[in-house]
């Protein structure tokens, strides 16, 4: 059941995230067209994430310390802000490269405090046992307003140029902090894990105390870091395979992101009305080992070309709906087995190791698939991690929970 406030939370991110799209493919191509240099616009790429990344191993701690919803506002606030300036110095044509890279870095490190906020805010509005549909209902805006915002935003920037999508989405931004300015938020009891008194580095030493010291919080990071990876691992898969399959690579490629996208939104939609309350375990592991056997089965197709296409739609559809199922089934456990009080800083650390894997398994892949054919790598790939995914279910053990709990609360007293 949506609540008022959670539905507030999800329009606003609906709208800022349609908005974002149209920012990031109207200013990825504008950089190509005006500097004719794809490094450049990989420069601008990376601005575009590796400040967030960095900032998440401590971001998490003032998300703990402050005002959750004061954070998410003024983050969008901030966003929307600085994309009213860079739509400015467009419009008076004061806008060069390094303009572009500053903007996006400083947009990057709100994102840092925004994107963990949202997850740790979730809870405190949305009752333990409607957490898994709450999330999957988050999920699938997020990946209905990528695929939308991209399909829209291509649209909207040959009939009204550059411009007006700046400046749509600095009102997207500012439009979903006017909606997040209406959630009602309870307060939590600051209790041991947040003390006004101490400094930002304790409570940040004792967020990572209570991380490490949790086997079940270290085995659920370790599992965002496989399934980042491979999400990784498959975008360098598909144009490789769909080069492969025929002359007409592109489109077989633009045939294989939309059924891994529609795979997402379906999977997505199914849990948000379906009950897996309780069995988030065991769906999370049993999506990851699924991934492993799609790949091990993937190396072994033959066929025409016809035959070839059909088997990697298929099994790409099904790679989305795994990824997707895994992805929320780990946000839930992750939301059930913390002291929310920590969630700022063990969902910020999270964030930093998935966004981080995700380039490193683009050049791991890069790198292999340019000695080896993508069967075989498929093929170890698999086998490696049903491997994981069988060893990480063994090292989760849910029933140590309680027990643990009351061990890390006197250690961080």
């Amino acid at each position: 059941m949506i609540n008022r406030n959670f539905l507030l939370l999800l329009t606003g991110q609906f709208v800022s995230q349609i908005g974002d799209k149209f920012h990031m493919i109207a200013l990825s191509f504008w950089v190509l067209k005006t500097t004719g240099s794809s490094a450049k616009m990989g420069a601008v790429l990376a601005a575009s994430l590796i400040p967030s990344l960095i900032l998440g191993f401590i971001s998490g701690t003032f998300i703990d310390r402050y005002n959750r919803k004061n954070i998410i506002i003024g983050t969008d606030v901030i966003r929307g802000v600085i994309i009213a300036v860079f739509a400015a110095l467009f419009y008076f044509e004061a806008m060069n490269f390094y303009v572009i890279l500053i903007m996006q870095i400083l947009l990057s490190i709100n994102a840092a405090f925004f994107d963990p906020a949202i997850p740790s805010v979730i809870p405190q509005i949305v009752d333990e046992k409607d957490l898994t549909a709450a999330n999957s209902k988050h999920q699938f805006i997020n990946g209905f307003s990528t695929i939308a915002g991209a399909f829209i935003g291509g649209i909207f920037i040959s009939l009204f140029g550059y411009l007006w999508v700046f400046i749509v989405n600095a009102v997207s931004f500012l439009l979903s902090a006017f909606f997040e300015c209406f959630i009602q938020i309870p307060q939590m009891a600051k209790g041991v894990s947040i003390n006004e008194k101490s400094s930002i580095f304790i409570d940040m030493k004792q967020g990572y105390q209570y991380i490490f010291s949790k086997r079940i919080l270290v085995v659920l990071l370790f599992i965002v870091l496989i399934i980042h990876f491979f999400v990784g691992s498959i975008e360098v898969f598909m144009p490789v395979i769909a080069d492969s399959i025929s002359s007409h690579g592109i489109r077989n490629l633009g045939f294989f992101q939309a059924s891994l996208g529609l795979g997402t939104i379906i999977m997505a939609v199914v849990l948000s009305f379906g009950n897996i309350s309780g069995k988030e375990k065991s769906t999370l592991f049993g999506s990851i080992f699924l991934i492993g056997l799609i790949y091990v089965l993937a190396s072994f197709f033959k066929g025409s070309q016809t035959t070839m296409m059909v088997l990697f739609l298929a099994m790409l559809f099904l790679f989305g709906c795994c990824i997707i199922a895994a992805s929320i089934s780990f946000k839930t456990l992750l939301q059930k087995s913390i002291d929310n009080r920590f969630a700022g800083r063990v969902f910020a650390v999270a964030g930093s190791i998935g966004n981080a894997s995700i380039p490193g398994a683009m050049i791991v892949y890069g790198l292999l698939l340019e000695k080896y054919e993508f069967q075989g790598v498929l093929m170890i790939s698999g086998l490696i991690l049903m491997l994981l995914s069988v060893l990480s279910f063994m090292l989760y053990k849910e029933k140590n929970y309680g027990q643990a709990s009351k061990v890390i609360s006197k250690s961080v007293s």
